[in-house]
């Protein structure tokens, strides 16, 4: 095959080499230097073998860089002359809880022409996430309901980009902000095998994002059978968990706000510790055994500094964090047991 492909729970390079996704995650385009600054060659030190790509349709950022589809196609080949399989995703509306949205907002882009033939030029090595943390499953007051419709939408939104010759993986974040992880695997309600099996190319990655302050997520990662033959894939894992918090507006009123950091997942407790007893090191300690890939967020910037790997985007100035997903003795990207190969067959 001309593309990576899944295989079973596992991913495949061209040459049919098994490849176990290892990395970061890189706002890019919260990176107010890009283009032409992506600093993926500081994340190619970290020892890597992949880096999520955030991109958007429509980033309202004010005075930011303008930024072109020629800026795309650079970038993904800076990834591949850094040896880093490129996961691209589309934020625009991260969390939204309407599945629709990814037909309705984020297909017309994929299937354009234009993007198509950009795509396609580094399909040998890409990876393409058609949506970051859309829909709803525990989240909802109808789960079954709204299960159903995230099925429908993700196939609608599936047969759209093989219809238009995109035969790459596709990655696909499940429901709640990414972090329900039984909406694929549960048995009787998971929808994971069969999203799959809708693809002609049977060419899909199901992600899950750990973001589990209050969540028994290991628990169902160990304990549910089903999980352990799904090609999973732990698209977000970090170090501090944001919550939405009560507040008052300018004018005195009751509203919400993000609270950054709110929750530690690193088993400090700077903070708040996770009810669940939930950490990250933890969590990469039982995946490496398991051969299920991750990716750690984020390298630079975000809204919470403690999250960042990096304090400036240079790999000379990795934080605590930072420093432990690259060098930790278990799990590192560089030094761990199940550190992640560079792929030999990227061109």
């Amino acid at each position: 095959m001309d593309t990576f492909h899944v295989d079973g729970r596992y991913l495949l390079d061209t040459a049919d080499n098994r490849v176990v996704l290892r990395g970061v995650n890189l706002p890019v385009l919260d990176n107010w230097g890009f283009p032409p600054d992506s600093r993926i060659s500081e994340v190619e030190k970290t020892g890597a073998n992949a880096v999520r790509l955030q991109w958007y349709v429509n980033y309202k950022g004010g005075d930011r860089p303008a930024y072109t589809l020629s800026d795309l196609d650079t970038l993904l080949d800076e990834c591949r002359l850094n040896r880093l399989i490129p996961i691209l995703m589309l934020a625009d509306f991260t969390c939204a809880g309407d599945p629709k949205v990814v037909n309705s907002g984020l297909i017309p882009w994929w299937t354009d022409c234009n993007v198509v033939t950009v795509l396609n030029k580094h399909r040998k090595y890409l990876i393409i996430k058609l949506a970051n943390e859309v829909g709803q499953y525990r989240w909802s007051p109808s789960p079954a309901a709204a299960l159903a419709s995230f099925q429908a939408e993700y196939k609608t939104a599936i047969s759209a980009i093989r219809s238009h010759g995109l035969n790459m993986p596709v990655m696909i974040d499940a429901p709640d902000c990414g972090s329900s992880l039984e909406a694929f695997t549960n048995p009787g309600v998971g929808i994971g095998q069969d999203l799959i099996a809708h693809d002609p190319q049977r060419n899909v990655l199901l992600s899950v994002h750990a973001y589990w302050a209050a969540y028994g997520g290991m628990a169902r990662l160990l304990g549910d059978p089903l999980a352990a033959t799904l090609p999973l894939v732990f698209g977000e894992v970090a170090n501090k968990q944001d919550e939405e918090v009560d507040a008052t507006d300018a004018a005195g009123l009751p509203t919400r706000r993000t609270d950054f950091c709110f929750y530690d997942l690193d088993g400090t407790s700077e903070r708040h510790p996770a009810p669940s007893g939930y950490s990250y090191q933890d969590l990469l300690t039982a995946l490496g055994p398991r051969d299920i890939g991750w990716l750690a967020w984020s390298w630079w910037k975000d809204g919470c500094d403690r999250r960042q790997m990096t304090s400036t985007g240079n790999f000379t100035d990795l934080t605590l964090y930072g420093d432990d997903l690259v060098n930790n003795p278990t799990y590192g990207l560089r030094l761990g047991t199940f550190a992640a190969a560079r792929t030999a067959t990227l061109p």
